[in-house]
């Protein structure tokens, strides 16, 4: 991620930590290891990677609320649930929200 398409998710995310922004910034703009970035914040690896993962979501502009899921399913079940996310995507679309 560039620094310009980073600096661009700040309206998107609401107010966070000026720490958070620091970390996101290290991983996805600095190319700083998860691991790395932890142990220079005095955070789990675990609480940055949340961080990260909140950065990446804003970026491909998932509703805030929206949780990832992912799960091994047979084929026809698959399409069920990926045709359920589209209508869900459009639905928030058409809201306006």
């Amino acid at each position: 991620m560039t620094a310009e398409e980073f600096d661009a998710l700040r309206p998107r995310l609401g107010r966070l930590a000026l720490d958070s922004f620091e970390i996101a910034r290290a991983v996805l703009v600095d190319g700083m290891k998860t691991t790395e970035a932890a142990n220079r914040y005095g955070m789990t690896r675990q609480r940055v990677h949340g961080i990260v993962q909140r950065f990446r979501a804003a970026a491909q502009e998932v509703p805030t609320g929206w949780r990832r899921v992912e799960v091994w399913l047979p084929p026809e079940l698959a399409q069920k649930v990926e045709a359920m996310a589209e209508q869900a995507r459009a639905d928030h679309a058409a809201s306006g929200q």
